[in-house]
């Protein structure tokens, strides 16, 4: 079903409409799409087209950071997205932080923990960043903390509870399983034993580029990439030290894709595919939505474009979702609104 972009006021689909979308979709390989209705408004555009960035949201605004220009180039800059304005803001960032991609972020009582990601050369340990931040948007001010003990920092999934930030994988020469466990109040990082059984080998496998996100106080992840996309979703609960395997995403695989969370549901869009040979791909333009409660997913809607490296967030229980790349190598700075 497509998401029906619109400029301040709302529309209602027709049937014929719904059938071809959902023949679409289809034949897309994206089976059994729900017909619940979502609706796409146009915000004001990000003002540099960027990808793989890094998105956190504080007090209601949300905050892009970072990423890969139109250009080709990597930034550093953060930008401050107030939905009540619709409005942009650059704002400062130190030259000690670098330009790059695919970094990391999380929030905790109003203070940003950020950095990490890739800058280039390839395979080589100064292109793996170990940078680790705090960024208070209250006063603007950034702390340069521990850095990372290793440098697997490509787009590593952080998580946080307890005083503490969990950071999920990541990659550098290898696909990871990892977790380590940040400790805010003596800045320090530590690896955490994680057992996994021999059943969970096939269904929690090593990857690159996941995402995840937390949601009724539970911290799902998934998707990403091992010599192909990759369907698989799971729990990392804190409690136990260990993860917990759950539904698996809808249709093939997915890399490179999109996820954030309301107070209900954890929502996946966009990312890629790849085949085995690296020659059968797509790019996504769905979106799906995951219950924690019956552990189920669904379809329920698609974007304007196929892109990859996009960026969700929610904002006032309001997803907000844009930018990205799309299969012709573009950067997008489109942004937009999702009514439920």
């Amino acid at each position: 079903m497509q998401l029906l972009v619109t400029k301040g006021r709302k529309h209602t689909m027709k049937t014929g409409l719904y059938l071809l979308l959902l023949a679409l979709l289809t034949a897309a390989c994206e089976q059994d799409v729900s017909l619940d209705m979502l609706q796409l408004e146009s915000c004001t555009n990000h003002p540099a087209p960027v990808a793989a960035a890094a998105i956190f949201t504080v007090n209601n605004e949300a905050y892009v950071f970072a990423g890969r220009t139109a250009s080709g180039n990597y930034t550093n800059a953060l930008w401050k997205y107030t939905p009540t304005s619709d409005q942009w803001t650059l704002l400062h960032t130190p030259d000690d932080v670098l330009p790059r991609v695919s970094s990391s972020a999380c929030v905790v009582d109003n203070d940003v923990y950020l950095g990490l990601g890739y800058k280039g050369p390839l395979h080589q340990d100064k292109g793996y960043l170990r940078d680790f931040w705090k960024f208070s948007p209250a006063t603007q001010q950034w702390t340069r903390l521990a850095d990372f003990p290793t440098n697997t920092t490509v787009k590593n999934c952080l998580f946080a509870q307890d005083g503490a930030i969990y950071a999920l994988y990541g990659f550098y020469r290898e696909f990871t399983r990892d977790v380590y466990r940040y400790d805010i109040k003596n800045n320090c990082w530590q690896k955490l034993p994680v057992h996994v059984t021999e059943q969970m080998e096939e269904t929690l496998p090593r990857a690159m580029d996941i995402v995840g996100a937390t949601c009724q106080g539970r911290h799902f992840f998934g998707t990403g990439f091992h010599r192909n996309s990759l369907t698989f979703w799971a729990e990392w609960d804190v409690e136990k030290g260990e993860f917990v395997s759950c539904k698996e995403i809808l249709g093939t695989g997915r890399n490179a894709a999109a996820c954030c969370a309301t107070n209900e549901y954890v929502y996946l869009a966009g990312g890629r595919h790849y085949g085995d040979t690296l020659t059968t791909g797509f790019f996504y333009n769905t979106v799906q939505r995951y219950n924690p409660l019956n552990n189920q997913w669904q379809y329920v809607g698609s974007l304007p474009y196929q892109a990859e490296n996009i960026l969700m967030t929610s904002l006032n229980e309001r997803i907000y979702i844009g930018l990205g790349e799309t299969p012709d190598g573009k950067i997008q700075n489109n942004w937009y609104r999702i009514e439920e």
